[in-house]
């Protein structure tokens, strides 16, 4: 199984569209992350973590992960590469047959996870504009002025233990056993 999923990198411009790809395989099981050098073994980490805290069964297959990272968004920042590691949890748990979803092609998805489970988003007018200039669908929990998003408590909301928060808000969606 294979699939590709869009999300952000944010530069001093505003946010970048970057290419997230993998796959999985009948192979030495495991989860590799290709493409964000040294952030690429944290991240794997954590999505592990988060994963096995859970109690979620992942099949015994290799998961490979590819961030598309194109010369002109320069040197790589944790600040910009924390917003890729929801994507990622996301991308892993659909080639695991976890998330509920035919298929990812055509979605954004965009933030960062803490350990405890917390997904914080960073959707604004700009990442609104992307997924409207290029048709995609956002993945979000926010409640906003875009015809085409998947609802994040709909494709989760059989995981326990996250909650969603939108950065620049103090609104918190907490209590949804989700």
């Amino acid at each position: 199984m294979e699939t590709q999923l869009q999300s952000c990198y944010f530069t001093k411009k505003g946010p970048e569209l970057v290419t997230l790809f993998g796959y999985a395989t009948k192979s030495v099981p495991g989860l590799e992350i290709n493409g964000l050098g040294k952030y690429g073994k944290q991240i794997k980490e954590k999505i592990v973590f988060i994963t096995r805290t859970r109690k979620l069964q992942i099949p015994l297959k290799r998961f490979v992960l590819n961030v598309e990272m194109t010369d002109d968004l320069g040197e790589l920042e944790s600040g910009s590469v924390k917003w890729l590691e929801y994507p990622l949890l996301v991308h892993y748990w659909f080639l695991a047959g976890i998330i509920p979803i035919s298929k990812l092609d055509d979605c954004l998805c965009i933030g960062s996870l803490n350990v405890n489970g917390e997904i914080y988003e960073p959707v604004n007018q700009d990442i609104i504009n992307i997924c409207h200039d290029h048709n995609y669908k956002l993945i979000s929990n926010e409640k906003i002025e875009y015809h085409s998003t998947l609802n994040e408590e709909d494709l989760l909301s059989h995981i326990d233990q996250l909650e969603f928060r939108i950065v620049g808000s103090d609104k918190v969606k907490q209590g949804l056993n989700i």
